[in-house]
C-alpha cells in the first residue's frame, strides 16, 4: 500500500512540475522581454523580507506534522482533529502578527531601496510590497488543511488543484504581460491563484476527511502536546534556517545591486524546479517514512534509508553535472540575451548547492519525522553565521561567486547536523563514516563535470538546442557511469533495485489487470 501510494503521489507531482516548467519557462522569457530584470529583484527581496516576518511561525508545521503521523499509524481520530485545530488556531495568530509585521517593515522600504525609491514612484514599489505580503498571509489562513493529505499520503489531491490553478493562472499572468504590460496585474492573478486553490483544497479536504470536524481545544491539550518544548528548540534552527534561506538575495541587492537579485532568479528558478522534479520523489515518500518510523519498523526503515540516500546521490550526481555541463548553454537558448548570464563560477557553486541539496533530502525527510529539533540546533545556528559571514567577506573580492559559495558551505553544515539526528536516534551510528562517504561523493562529483565537460567539448554542434541535447544526454551517461563504478557492489546498490523492481511489477501487474477487463 505504501508503494502503491507513493507511486501514485509522484506520478502526479512529476506530471505537474513538467507542464508547469514549460509554461513557466515561456512566461519568464515574455517576462523579461516586456519587463526588466529589476522586477524579478523585487520579487526575490521581498520574498526575502517576507520569511523574516514569518520566524514566528516558529516551525509549528514540522511540529505539528511529525505528531501527526504517529496518531495517523494508530488511527487516532479525536487527536488528529485536536491537533488539525492547533494547527489552525496558532496558524490563524501567526498571520495576523506577519500582517502587522508587514505593515511596520514596509515603513523601512525608502532605507533598502534607496536609489529605487528616489527614482521610480513610491506607490509603485509599495503597491507590489503589499501584494506580495497579501500573497504570503492567505498563506496562513487559509493552507491548513493541507497537511491532511500531506499526512495521509494523498498530496496528489493537492496536486491535481495546484496544477489546474497553475495552468490558469500562469496563462492569465501571459496574458497580462502582453497585453497589459502590467507587473502589478501579474502579481494579482497570482494572489488570486493562491487563495482559489487553498479554498479549494479546503472544501475538498471536508468531503475526504468528513469525520475531521471542528473540535474544542482547551489549554490542557496544548500542554500534553509539549509544544512549548518543541517549539523553543525548533526555533533556534528556525531563525538560523531563514537567516541561511533568506540573507542571499538582501546581501546581493545591497552589495550588488537589485538587477543582479534578477539575474540569479532566473538560475534559480532552473535549479528549483530541477530540484523540484527530483526532490518531488522523496516528498512522495514522506508519509511512507513516517509511517515506517512509528509503526516499529526499524530494520526495515534503516535499510530503506540506505536505499534512498543512494538514489538521492545518483539523482544530485546527474543534476549537478547536467547544470554545470548545459547551464550557460541553455539561459543562453531560454532568454536569448547574453548579458543575463553570470559567470561560470557561479554555475559551478549553484550546481554544488543543488547536489548538496539532492543528497540531503531523504536525510530530510527522515529527520523531519523524527523530531529531536534540539539536537541539530547549533549546526543550523553555524550555517547561518558562515553563510553570512562568507558571502559578506567574498562578495566585494569575487561576486555573485562568494555568496554562492558562502551558501554552499551553510548548506553543508546543515546536512552535518541532519546526519547526526539520523545516525543518532535511528541508525544508531556513530555519523562519521557517513561524512567520509559523502565527501568521497563530492570529489566524484568533481570528476564527473571534468570528465562530462571534456568529453562534450569533443563534439561541435552549430544549432544551440541540438548542443544542448546532446550535452544532456553525454551529462547523463558520464553520471550514470561513475554511479555504477563506485556503487554496484553495495547492499544499499541492491536494496535500491529490489525497490524498483517493486514498482515495476506493481505497474506490470495494474496494466495487464487492466488489459483483462
Amino acid at each position: 500500500m505504501r508503494i502503491k501510494n507513493t507511486l501514485i503521489n509522484l506520478i502526479y507531482i512529476w506530471g505537474s512540475a513538467l507542464l508547469l516548467l514549460g509554461l513557466n519557462l515561456l512566461s519568464r522569457r515574455i517576462f523579461l522581454n516586456v519587463l526588466t530584470v529589476d522586477y524579478l529583484g523585487y520579487d526575490g527581496l521581498f520574498t526575502s523580507i517576507f520569511s523574516f516576518l514569518t520566524l514566528s511561525e516558529m516551525g509549528i508545521a514540522s511540529i505539528i506534522t511529525y505528531h501527526m503521523y504517529s496518531e495517523i499509524a494508530t488511527n487516532n481520530t479525536q487527536q488528529i482533529r485536536k491537533l488539525l485545530y492547533i494547527y489552525k488556531m496558532i496558524y490563524k495568530i501567526v498571520g495576523s502578527f506577519v500582517l502587522v509585521a508587514g505593515v511596520v517593515t514596509s515603513l523601512f522600504l525608502p532605507f533598502i531601496l534607496k536609489e529605487q525609491m528616489a527614482g521610480e514612484d513610491r506607490l509603485f514599489i509599495y503597491t507590489i510590497y503589499y501584494l506580495q505580503l497579501l500573497a504570503t498571509i492567505c498563506t496562513y489562513f487559509l493552507a491548513y488543511r493541507r497537511i491532511l493529505f500531506v499526512t495521509h499520503q494523498k498530496i496528489y489531491f493537492c496536486t491535481t488543484v495546484d496544477t489546474l490553478m497553475s495552468i490558469v493562472s500562469t496563462s492569465l499572468k501571459i496574458f497580462v504581460l502582453i497585453r497589459f504590460q502590467s507587473y502589478v496585474g501579474y502579481l494579482l492573478v497570482a494572489v488570486a491563484n493562491n487563495i482559489i486553490s487553498n479554498l479549494i483544497i479546503a472544501w475538498w479536504s471536508r468531503k475526504k476527511y468528513p469525520e475531521i470536524t471542528k473540535v474544542k481545544i482547551s489549554k490542557a491539550d496544548i500542554k500534553e502536546l509539549n509544544l512549548g518544548h518543541d517549539v523553543k528548540n525548533m526555533m533556534a534552527t528556525k531563525i538560523a534556517g531563514t537567516i541561511y534561506g533568506s540573507s542571499d538575495d538582501i546581501i546581493i541587492s545591497g552589495m550588488l545591486g537589485i538587477g543582479t537579485v534578477g539575474m540569479v532568479s532566473n538560475y534559480r528558478m532552473i535549479s528549483a524546479k530541477i530540484q523540484e522534479l527530483i526532490i518531488s520523489i522523496f516528498s512522495a515518500l514522506q508519509a511512507s517514512i513516517g509511517n515506517l518510523v512509528y509503526a516499529d519498523e526499524e530494520k526495515k526503515g534503516v535499510s530503506f534509508f540506505g536505499a534512498l540516500d543512494l538514489a538521492g546521490f545518483y539523482m544530485g550526481l546527474v543534476a549537478a553535472t547536467g547544470m554545470i555541463v548545459v547551464g550557460q548553454d541553455f539561459i543562453f537558448f531560454w532568454l536569448a540575451k547574453s548579458e543575463l548570464q553570470l559567470p561560470l563560477s557561479f554555475l559551478f557553486m549553484l550546481s554544488a548547492n543543488v547536489f548538496v541539496a539532492i543528497c540531503n533530502n531523504p536525510m530530510t525527510y527522515f529527520r523531519n519525522t523524527l523530531g529531536h529539533f534540539e539536537t541539530d540546533r547549533d549546526y543550523m545556528i553555524a550555517a547561518a553565521v558562515v553563510n553570512v559571514a562568507i558571502s559578506l567577506i567574498l562578495a566585494p573580492i569575487v561576486g555573485i561567486t562568494g555568496i554562492m559559495f558562502g551558501t554552499v558551505i551553510g548548506h553543508l553544515l546543515i546536512f552535518m547536523g541532519r546526519t547526526v539526528v539520523v545516525y543518532k536516534y535511528y541508525v544508531k551510528e556513530k555519523p562519521y563514516s557517513y561524512y567520509a562517504k559523502f565527501l568521497f561523493r563530492m570529489v566524484l562529483l568533481g570528476i564527473t563535470a571534468f570528465a562530462a565537460l571534456r568529453i562534450s567539448s569533443l563534439f561541435t554542434i552549430d544549432i544551440l538546442l541540438g548542443s544542448i541535447i546532446v550535452k544532456g544526454i553525454i551529462s547523463v551517461i558520464v553520471a550514470t557511469a561513475v554511479f555504477l563504478a563506485s556503487s554496484f557492489k553495495m547492499n544499499d546498490f541492491q536494496t535500491l533495485v529490489s525497490y524498483i523492481e517493486k514498482v515495476i511489477e506493481m505497474v506490470l501487474r495494474k496494466k495487464k489487470a487492466k488489459g483483462n477487463m
